[in-house]
This record gives C-alpha cells, structure tokens and sequence, in this order.
C-alpha cells in the first residue's frame, strides 16, 4: 500500500474539521481563536489508522475565503481531495473556488463527502445531489464517488475508510527524482531539540543526517531527526507528512514558504513563465501588468503580469505568461501556482511553470512562443532539444536535462542516443551535451575572433589557445572550451599546430619587403653566431622587420627574451655542445661554455638561462648539470 496524503476542501462549517476527527481520532482545530470562532484558520494535520499498520495522511484545510493563503499551503504533495459538502447547503462560493483552485493545482482525484445527512430528508439529500451532480459535469470531478456521512452519528464513516483504503491500494509508488523538497508549512523549537519544521515531502526521499539547503539564502543545515506520524523513523518518503528536527539553523531563519531542498545548486528566480487558465468568472481577464498575488507551495509573493503572444489572457481561456516576481521564489519546472487579484482578494487564475529562471521576452516574438508551446504541449523529445537549446550556457549536462525533465537516466541516455544519432544533438564531453544550433553558434563567434587575429597578426601561424579561452572564459570550464575546439579541429573548421589555433584556410604569405626584412635579419643573426642580437638592432623599429620576426619566432629565429633573439641552428647547435660537454664532464661552468662558442659572458649567460627555462638543465651553485 503505497503513502498517501488526502486533503480536505469546501466552504466554511460544511463539516471538514469534525470529519477528519471521526476518520482518524485527532482534533485538527488546536488554537484557542479557532475554537472560540469555531472554524479552521490554520492547516490541520491528522492521520488515519490503515490496514498493515500504515498511517494516511489527512490535511485540513480551512474553508473561509479570508485564508485561501492558508488552504493552497496544505495542498503540495496530496494526491485525493475530499470535496465537503454540507448536505443542507449544497455547494457554496467557497465550495466552488475551492474546486477551481484544485482543478489549477493540476489535483484529478477526487471523492465527494456529504456530510450531516441526518440533518435533512431524503427529499432534499436528493435535490443536493442533484445539483451537485450537475455541477460537476464537465469538471475533473464529473464521475466521482459520492459518499454520504454524518460524523456526529458515526454514519457512512466506515464505508469512507474502505474507499480511502482502496485508493491506497491503487496508487503506484511515485518514481523518486534528483532533488527532494518540502515546501515548510510550519516552524518552531522544542526543548531539548531546538529547530523542527514540517511540511509534505516531494520527489525523494530522506535520511537522518542528510545536509539539506534552506531557501531563499542556500543556509545548510543538517537533519538530526525525523518523525512521519508522531513516530520517529530514520527515512521519510515522497509523499508523506514529515517532522524534521534540524540542527545548525535557528527557528529565526526560517519562515512559513520557505523551502528545504537536498541540493545545494538550486537557483532563486526572479522570473517564471507560466502556462494559465483565467477563470470564467474573471471578467476583466488577466492583463499586461496587473498586479497579484502568486501562491506556490507554502509561500505567497506578488507579482507583475506579462502575457505572452496574446495582449490579455481572456476568460475562460488558457495562454502563457511571464511573472515578473517582487521577491526571489526557488521553484521548479513542472510546479503548479495560483493566481489570485492583489484587491479584492479573489481567485483569478492557476498553471503551471514551464521555465523557472528564464530571460526577459519579446512578448510576440514567434520562437519564443514556439518554445513555450513545446514546454507546455510537446514530446519529451521536443522537451528535452529545447532545453538544450534555450538554456543560459550551451553546455548542458546529463544532471542538468535529468532534472529539467523528470525522467529516469536510463531513458534520458536512451533519448539522447536517438538525438545525437539523428544529430539532433552532440555529445562534446562524457555526459555534456550542446545543441547543434548552439555549437554553430559559438563555432561563428570563435572563428570570427580567430580572423580578426589573422588580420592583426597576418605573419602569426595562428592564435595561442590560451588568449582564444580568455575570450570565451563566459562559457565555464577550460575543459568545455577545448572540447568544443577540439570538434571544431575535427570537423576541419579549425586547424591546430602545437598552442596555435588558425582557420583551416589560413595561411601566410609574406611581401616583397617582407622577404627582405627576414634575409636581412638572418644574416645578422649568422654574422653575430652564439652573441644574441638586440630585437632593435634586428627590426630598425620597422614594422615589416617585427613582423617578420614575430613571424619567424619559434621557427628560424628565437627569442630567448623579450629583448634577445638568435639563430634556432644557432641554439641547437649550442645545446648540442653542452649536451656533449657534460656527458663526459658530468657539469659545465658558464666559462667553460663561453669557452665552447667562444661567445661573451653575458651572451653565455642569455642562452644556458634559456636553456634551464626549456628544462634541460639545472643549475647547482655555479655548476649546471643535465635533468634526466
């Protein structure tokens, strides 16, 4: 029998509170105020006895329209709603936004409770049902059962029970996903404990002594102890009522609407694109602009509305929007929200987030509505190439798109073979992926910086990699960036020689007075032999003259400093007489090499100093020996 948590909703002093006593023993209404009024105010949280001793869980919600706020905090993690109906009454305002807030919230399974039965005749229980049958058509509550109670004479409580266990029995274990949260409903200290907090647990499970990251702020805190039920247990499951006693964070840090998450990479947002219904009986429609309240989870924040595609959303219809958020929220893709008017305070609308950390839009550009419709409406294919293309960073990792989509790895990686087979998508890294659109994206960029070095430098052989990646430094990790050079090498976009980076077209072509400038150049650094020539000396301060030696550097001539160059056979042939030299000697003094190329002091010293830099040799005192 899978856990479950069952909700209650319906207009005030239709009877939830003493129903959820008669179903489970336990008084739900615990303030002073809420018995002096005689009315919920508060969520309250009660749990029935199953069968195999397992505990369902049983929130009830208040029915006054002045804590709405209070009753969509109760609904995160229920999976049936019973609809409470005072069998006199019928279905009332309250009764009805309650459904439509339900219907929002994306909740389909419900069970409708008639209750003080015995306070009516059998004529008018008929008449209610009627109604309420008529009601209900066309509604996510077309069909459902219809159970008739009074809790005060203990009358049709027992058949509720069965259903109640039946829908249990029913229910398939939820798929556990990367992250789990719980949205906190309330908060307070116990002595002897300190912090406890406690909420319905979504999407994975957790385990004593687990770190968990407190949002808005990313506070670690750890968990010292758990109890679903009022009984402590070492792991609690999605779907459950959790009590987390939590150290290293105090009662003051955290409030109602706050959130617990297992991962500390969370992002606050600011922004949210949203799929929304506006009620039919909104008339106004909801409008660029307008200002409202956003229920999400436990928490309530305002908001500023900007439709998408269309100039209002109309009533009774659906469309996109984008909320412009007055405070940060930590949510994710795939929540539902309620919209309600910022005055008077009445609901107006609900959805569902299809991105939660999104750029500002152009509210009629075509893709970006295309994107949303794939959001909203398409395959997980269509989902998962969107992702990849319309997320900040062009990299996108296989965490990142498992947690985008909710899916087991196993068929994200079986989705991902299929797209990168139909190059619908590229692997650049063990597990990272890019769009190809992105990839011919940044390959424009790069091969764009890359020609604007060739023209700066027309004599260079190419670009070092090292100022290519603090270009793109933006992207993330060297390790991404020489990736996608490396694809770009291989598809011969590019071409590489040792740290150089060139277009694959690229090649130098030196002038007339640059042929010049390099016989020049080489004869005197010929003439001069093991003395290194001053740069200046070398290039007369003439432009073709640097940039043939710029060109030249590595190849024919090197620079041994800034201000030295000689001849590279010249250098070799050095290297090669003290190679020599010290095989058979075992070391070398800077006077037995100035001796060797009969050079002078200063010029012995420039070459052996190059030399220790290319990790030849080391120099013990005034001695240099070979490194092996």
């Amino acid at each position: 029998m899978t856990e479950i948590v069952i909700g209650t909703a319906g207009h005030i002093d239709h009877g939830k509170t003493t129903l959820v006593k008669a179903l489970s023993g336990i008084e739900t209404d615990t303030t002073k105020e809420e018995k002096k009024r005689g009315m919920s105010i508060n969520l309250g949280f009660a749990y029935l006895e199953g069968p195999n001793n397992q505990k369902i869980g049983l929130v009830d919600v208040p029915g006054h329209e002045k804590f709405i706020k209070n009753m969509v905090a109760g609904l995160p993690g229920i999976h049936t709603m019973m609809i409470v109906i005072d069998a006199a009454e019928g279905v009332m305002p309250q009764t009805k936004e309650h459904i439509d807030i339900l219907t929002l919230l994306g909740i389909n399974s419900f069970m409708i409770v008639l209750t003080k039965i015995n306070q009516v005749d059998d004529e008018l229980k008929e008449l209610v049902i009627e109604d309420l049958i008529d009601y209900c058509k066309e509604t996510p509550l077309e069909g459902a059962p219809i159970f008739e109670t009074d809790a005060i004479d203990n009358v049709g409580i027992d058949a509720l029970k069965q259903a109640i266990y039946t829908i249990a029995n029913e229910l398939n274990p939820p798929i556990e996903k990367d992250e789990g949260r719980l949205n906190v409903d309330r908060v307070f200290s116990v002595k002897g404990f300190g912090t406890v907090v406690t909420g319905t647990l979504l999407d994975k499970r957790l385990t004593v002594n687990d770190t968990l990251y407190l949002y808005p702020g990313n506070i670690s805190c750890k968990i010292r102890s758990l109890q679903v039920h009022e009984q402590t247990v070492k792991e609690a499951y999605p779907g459950q009522r959790v009590a987390i006693n939590l150290s290293n964070i105090a009662t003051d840090e955290i409030q109602r609407g706050d959130v617990l998450s297992t991962l500390d990479t969370g992002q606050e947002t600011w922004m949210m694109d949203v799929k929304v219904k506006c009620l039919a009986n909104h008339l106004s429609g909801i409008n660029l602009w307008n200002r409202v309240r956003i229920l999400i989870g436990t928490r309530e924040v305002f908001a500023r509305v900007v439709p998408i595609g269309v100039e209002t959303i109309a009533p009774n219809t659906e469309g996109f929007l984008q909320l412009r958020l007055e405070e940060p929220l930590r949510v994710k893709q795939g929540d539902h929200l309620i919209i309600r008017a910022y005055s008077p305070m009445k609901t107006i609308g609900g959805g569902l987030i299809l991105d939660a950390s999104p750029d500002k839009h152009r509210r009629f550009k075509s893709s970006v509505i295309e994107s949303l419709e794939i959001k909203a409406e398409g395959s997980v294919e269509q989902q998962l190439l969107d992702f990849a293309y319309h997320q900040t960073s062009p990299f996108t990792t296989l965490s990142e798109m498992q947690h985008y989509l909710s899916i087991e790895e196993y068929e994200l990686c079986r989705l991902l073979d299929e797209a990168e087979s139909q190059e619908q998508i590229m692997e650049l890294t063990t597990n990272t992926y890019i769009h190809p659109l992105r990839f011919e994206q940044l390959t424009k960029k790069i091969m764009e910086e890359i020609s604007r070095y060739h023209k700066t430098y027309r004599l260079r052989k190419g670009m070092p990699i090292k100022e290519l990646r603090s270009k793109f430094n933006r992207l993330g990790k060297v390790t991404l960036i020489d990736a996608l050079l490396t694809r770009m090498t291989t598809v011969n976009l590019l071409k590489r020689e040792g740290d150089l980076l060139a277009l694959s077209d690229f090649e130098i072509s030196f002038n007339s007075y640059q042929l010049k400038a390099k016989e020049s150049m080489l004869n005197i650094l010929d003439q001069n032999g093991y003395n290194p020539t001053k740069v200046e000396e070398l290039t007369k301060r003439d432009k073709n003259y640097i940039e043939m030696l710029e060109a030249l550097n590595g190849e024919e001539i090197t620079m041994l400093t800034f201000e030295y160059a000689i001849s590279s056979k010249k250098l070799r042939d050095a290297i090669q007489l003290m190679c020599d030299y010290i095989k058979e000697h075992q070391e070398m003094t800077l006077g037995d090499f100035r001796d060797l190329t009969r050079s002078s002091r200063k010029s012995s010293m420039l070459i052996l100093e190059y030399i220790d830099q290319l990790g030849m040799t080391k120099r013990i005192e005034n001695k240099r020996v070979l490194i092996d």
